[in-house]
């Protein structure tokens, strides 16, 4: 196991209450473990406490805590207040967290909130254990990326955003910090992966450029030329769903036989019809273009990367829904998953 000297480092830093700032010094000391700093603030009386987790190579944990003289005893610690059930109250309507988590449960079968709460939960792990410092400029730069990625070009606009959705400016820059260092992560993990899984990969990422439109009476396949005068006169007449008509697509983003029919198809030709809910969808291909490894595309890699980092933590990840039923859990596809049989007022995930 770990030897005393680290052991006996850690509870001095737990003692003196200065774990959150000695502790990247302490990870440089000791690179062999993995260490991360919990940190519980207590309903009952608002104090903090802290643990500290030494994961070894082995995969063995130690997990250390240190209580003060005449501080909270350990019999009340976790307690919590009634009102801490509650996740939203709206015009003196209360909604408990049982009750938000049930609502989840209606959408089980798209789970995209629930995998973006585990995957949230899995990221956070890894910040914890591996944080991602960023400088003055770096928020800054953060900052101003997230204001431009929701609209907010005024500091009237940030002020009224942050109002409507009752955030404060510290939390804000929590928010900020915490995309920030998701992004720095992600580049982390995809490091020197992205030329090589560009070079297996890449055709996914090939684009078409294309008018699309879905028509609900037919199918009749017009005219390449007249493709856009069809589609008119099919809008006008109430035959063609509204939406959008010019469109870029990429491979990987459609099914093997749409992408096979699209891409296979000439530049300037139409192709289909492909059948859908509401009628049938016919595609003009302006342009098709191999992919290339630009800017842009090298995102797209790095978040298919990363995507494909979070599933394999996944799947090895204890994953417990303090909600609804186990069969409902184990459908959600997710391996080491557990589940209570009831509805619990904390989340534990």
């Amino acid at each position: 196991m770990t030897d005393g000297r680290m052991l006996a480092e850690a509870i001095d830093m737990l003692g003196a209450g200065t774990a959150g700032h000695d502790l990247d010094g302490f990870r440089a000391r000791y690179p062999g473990a993995r260490v991360r700093l919990v940190a519980q603030r207590e309903e009952y009386d608002g104090s903090l406490h802290h643990a500290l987790l030494i994961k070894e190579r082995d995969g063995a944990t130690i997990s250390l805590s240190w209580c003060p003289d005449r501080a909270l005893p350990w019999p009340l610690r976790g307690v919590h207040r009634a009102g801490e059930h509650l996740l939203l109250r709206v015009n003196g309507v209360e909604t408990p967290v049982a009750r938000a988590i049930a609502c989840l449960d209606f959408i089980w079968d798209e789970s995209r909130l629930a995998d973006r709460l585990v995957t949230d939960s899995l990221v956070r792990e890894v910040l914890e254990e591996e944080p991602e410092p960023l400088t003055d400029a770096e928020l800054q730069g953060a900052m101003d990326a997230f204001r431009r990625a929701r609209g907010l070009l005024t500091g009237g606009a940030v002020r009224a955003w942050m109002d409507r959705n009752h955030i404060s400016h510290h939390e804000l820059e929590e928010l900020v910090v915490l995309e920030a260092s998701v992004a720095r992560l992600r580049s982390r993990v995809a490091a020197d992966r992205v030329d090589d899984w560009f070079a297996a990969h890449g055709h996914e990422f090939d684009v078409a450029r294309v008018a699309r439109v879905e028509f609900t009476e037919g199918p009749r396949v017009p005219a390449a030329d007249g493709f856009l005068d069809a589609a008119e006169r099919a809008f006008a007449d109430g035959m063609a769903r509204p939406g959008e008509v010019f469109a870029t697509l990429r491979r990987g983003e459609l099914s093997p036989e749409t992408a096979g029919r699209v891409f296979g198809a000439a530049p300037g030709t139409v192709t289909g019809p492909f059948a859908t809910e509401h009628g049938h969808l016919l595609i003009k291909v302006l342009a098709v273009e191999p992919a290339v490894l630009d800017g842009t595309v090298r995102d797209l890699v790095e978040r298919r990367i990363f995507a494909e980092w979070i599933e394999r933590r996944r799947s090895t990840a204890k994953i417990e829904w303090f909600w609804g039923t186990a069969d409902r859990t184990a459908a959600s596809g997710s391996s080491g998953v557990a589940n209570s049989t009831g509805t619990a007022g904390r989340a534990g995930t």
